[in-house]
């Protein structure tokens, strides 16, 4: 015979010392390293998580409850068709262009913005569907501000989008030209061919709110606490 048939198996390792020996079919299982205290931080991390969305939670309920529009505002989000809504975003807009170039007062003339192509000043398809307007810049006090009458077949019936009537839309511009200047923008329903010289005294709060104005409230410092008049 050769070596190879010959030779017997060697015999199992005995265990080392202090390892109890296991039965047989038994597998021992070793935890890795440091897994109770990753669990632990997991569950701290998500129990911070949990707590930091119920704070922000109840501070958001309670601004809502402390805070409140004023008689002649209305709110961005509720108040205003999804017309009015598009037009706001479009002068927001025209704003920050004018603001980048650094325009000084008094602002250009609608034409202007309409022959560079800016809405709602520029008489497009989406200015049709968004209510068409005549606009025009208006000055009293020092104040400026652009003044948007729509088309007396829109202001007398059914207008945006098949909505209300259309509103006159007062565009009113921060008195000066500065990085935390912001303006502000007044709605006021349409009433005869005269509406707009007989609605618009001034460019101050006391006097269009005094002529049936309404303040689009778009930032949170636009709303006062319920308990200031």
């Amino acid at each position: 015979m050769s070596e190879a048939a010959t030779q017997a198996p060697l015999p199992p390792s005995p265990p080392a010392a202090g390892a109890a020996a296991l039965p047989a079919g038994c597998v021992q299982q070793v935890p890795p390293a440091g897994a109770g205290r990753e669990t632990r931080w997991v569950l701290v991390t998500v129990a911070l998580v949990l707590a930091l969305s119920a704070t922000v939670a109840l501070w958001q309920r309670h601004m809502q409850t402390e805070m409140a529009l004023q008689a002649h505002q209305i709110d961005l989000a509720t108040g205003l068709t999804a017309a009015e809504q598009g037009i706001y975003t479009d002068l927001q807009a025209v704003h920050d262009e004018w603001r980048a170039e650094g325009r000084p007062l008094p602002p250009p003339a609608p034409d202007v913005w309409a022959s560079d192509g800016w809405p709602p000043f520029e008489q497009d398809l989406a200015a049709q569907r968004r209510g068409a307007r005549q606009w025009r810049v208006v000055q009293a006090e020092g104040r400026y501000a652009y003044l948007g009458e729509p088309d007396e077949a829109q202001s007398s019936g059914p207008g945006e989008q098949g909505g209300q009537a259309a509103r006159l839309m007062l565009w009113r511009l921060p008195a000066a030209q500065d990085a935390e200047a912001r303006f502000d923008v007044w709605l006021r329903t349409a009433s005869g061919p005269a509406r707009a010289a007989e609605a618009l005294p001034g460019l101050h709060d006391d006097d269009l709110a005094a002529h049936g104005w309404r303040q689009v409230a778009a930032h949170l410092d636009d709303v006062k606490p319920k308990d200031q008049h």
